[in-house]
Order: structure tokens, then sequence, then C-alpha cells
């Protein structure tokens, strides 16, 4: 449906606002339980979680998980109003949008999405710039932003991971969900996987405790094996070629392809930290792309004399004619049909390379999960 529905360029930038908008309300309720007035009634939970920030909600109902539901909020904000924009969008939106999300994210206390915020954000200033800038960008990143990640609440634990509790019981979930994918190459059952753990607290032992994976990776290899893995990252591969595969011809454009790649990237890089496997996000944000991947594909079929009425420039909408529309056309004085004009082949199916790919970036992932099981 979102694909179908997304018919112009104007229709995803204005899905992209309203992704940004919600991203900002949820942030923006984060900010007022701080300030008192808890409206989701997530005291209780922010309280649990030794105040850590946590919103009384389905899907951010722990400090890991608004953190990362929010961490893209920010680059999000900078593509649709700083970048290129008006100056009462950098001026105002954007400083008002970054507070408001820092100031949220700050609460949560969440490691994990202040990597991936500050990896985002890097993404930015590196992907489609002048080389001199991104090796510029990058050296500034190794200089102060990693001593600056240092002063980010609770970073000091990243140094002796194993001293974490909450990471322990992770890696032994993890281990157990590896036991699990070995030995059943389609898994054992779409959510059926639970780990569960016996867990010491002073001098009180508890056995058997259901324990979350915290990865969307790991729960997916555990529930549908090495080919579910495959056929779960295979439609997020796409979504990448989809937004690599051309360059926007306006800013409107531009600003769309950005930031359907950076929900992209947030969302395969959250998925090492959360668990989001299976929630609607997956398949909102290929749809998205879905929709971007329809409209370059549509405009390479126009005619030369129809490219301007598929543009967004455009105010009033046109019918494009088909392809193949030159043969309908009146024959030359020479009694010769028109010829044709020249198609630029686009991407517009799977092929063996993206089923390749799809298989690439399964392996990587099941080889990055056993190194962390063996090195952490």
């Amino acid at each position: 449906l979102t694909a179908q529905s997304l018919t112009s360029w104007s229709a995803v930038f204005r899905y992209l606002k309203a992704w940004n908008l919600f991203l900002l309300i949820i942030a923006g309720f984060g900010v007022l339980q701080v300030m008192g007035m808890d409206i989701t009634g997530g005291t209780d939970k922010t309280s649990a979680f030794s105040g850590r920030l946590s919103l009384g909600t389905w899907l951010a109902n722990n400090p890991n998980a608004l953190g990362h539901t929010i961490a893209p909020a920010i680059p999000l904000s900078y593509l649709l109003f700083f970048w290129r924009g008006s100056a009462v969008g950098r001026l105002f939106l954007f400083p008002a949008c970054f507070s408001l999300i820092a100031w949220c994210a700050w609460e949560t206390q969440s490691k994990g999405s202040f990597l991936v915020g500050a990896g985002l954000t890097i993404l930015l200033f590196v992907v489609g710039r002048p080389k001199w800038i991104q090796m510029l960008v990058l050296a500034v990143t190794l200089l102060v932003g990693v001593g600056g990640l240092q002063f980010m609440p609770r970073m000091e634990q990243m140094g002796n991971l194993r001293a974490d509790d909450g990471v322990l019981g992770r890696l032994m979930a993890w281990e157990m969900a590896k036991t699990a994918m070995e030995s059943n190459p389609t898994g054992v059952g779409w959510k059926q996987f639970i780990a569960r753990i016996d867990w010491r607290e002073g001098n009180k032992m508890f056995y058997d405790i259901p324990k979350a994976t915290h990865s969307s990776y790991v729960q997916v290899g555990a529930d549908l094996g090495k080919y579910g893995m495959f056929l779960w990252l295979l439609p997020l591969w796409s979504a990448i070629r989809a937004t690599l595969s051309f360059k926007g011809q306006s800013d409107e454009e531009e600003r769309c392809r950005r930031a359907a790649l950076l929900l992209v990237v947030a969302y395969l890089a959250s998925g090492w930290m959360i668990n989001r496997q299976y929630h609607t996000e997956y398949f909102l944000i290929i749809g998205v792309a879905a929709a971007i991947q329809r409209l370059v594909v549509a405009r390479s079929l126009a005619l030369p004399g129809d490219a301007k009425a598929a543009s967004e420039d455009e105010k009033e909408e046109r019918v494009v004619e088909p392809a193949d529309a030159w043969l309908a056309k009146p024959l030359t004085p020479q009694g010769e049909l028109p010829v044709a004009p020249p198609q630029k082949k686009m991407w517009n199916r799977l092929t063996w390379f993206d089923l390749t790919m799809g298989a690439a970036m399964a392996w990587l992932a099941i080889e990055i999960w056993r190194y962390i099981l063996k090195n952490l």
C-alpha cells in the first residue's frame, strides 16, 4: 500500500516529513515526562530502569527502544530542514528538532543509540561528498568524535563490556540462539525462540529466566534459520540498491533519496541492539524505497518530451506516454518510422547479483554474530 500510494516525489517528501514528525512527537512525550507531565504513563517504567527515560507505550517501553527509535530523527531533520533549506528551516526548525531529540536521547542513557546516531550523522557528510570532505570528516571523527562520546552517559562502561551484567545476559541468549540456528537450518519457528538462563543476584539464584536477545539478527536467525535470515535481509538490500542506483534531479528528489537510505541504514544498525525484526517499520521502510524506485523507473521510460512533466517542478499533472508511444507517431516525410529515443536501462527486478548480495549480507551477519561471541 505504501509503494502504491506514493505516486509522486511530493507525496514521498510529505511521507518522510510525517515520519520525522512522529519521531519528534515521541521525543516530545519523553521530554514532557522529564518535565513532570507524564502523558504516556511511563514514570514507573523509568523508575524500573534506574531513572533511564522510558515511555508507557508498546514500542518505547524501555530506554534502549526509545533511544533507537528517535536516533534517526536528528540526521533526518537535517536533511528535511537544513540541507539546502530555507532560512526558517535552518535557523528555527532544525535547531528546535535537534534540541528536542538530543534532550530525550540524553535522558535514555542508551549507549547503542548514541553510537547509531553518531554513525548516521557521519554518514550524512561522507556519502556523495567530495573526497577531501570525506577525509576531513573521518579525521575529525577520529580526533574529536570518539573522545566526545566518552562524555555521554554510561559510555565509560564500553571499556569493559564483560563486567556489564546486561551484556553477559545477552551473550548467553546469543549463544543459545546460535545453537538453535545451527541445529535447525529453517529455525525453530516464527517468534518461537525464547532464551532461558539461570541468573544469580547476590545470594539468590534464579532459574529458567526468559532473556531477550536484544538483536533482530539473532532473533531472526533462531526463529527462521539461515534461510530466513537471507529472506529477511534481501528486501533491505533491495531498498539500499533502490536508493543508491540514481541521483536526484532536484533538491526534493535528493532529499527523498538520502532520507530513505538513512532510514534503511538506521534500521540495519539498530537491529544489532534491539528487537525490531517483525515490526511494521520494516515494511514501511521497504515500501518507501520501492515507491522511489518506481518513480525513477517510470521517468526512465518516459519520452524526452515527457521528462519535464514527470519532474516535481511541474505543478500540473500530465499523463506520461508509454515508452513505445513513438510507434504510433506519424511517418516521417521519407516514409520511415521515427527513431526510438535511447533508453537507459534501469534496475527494476531482482537479479542474480541481488540474490548474491542478500546471501552475502546474511553470511556477514552470521559471521559478525559468531565473532562477537568468540571475542567479546
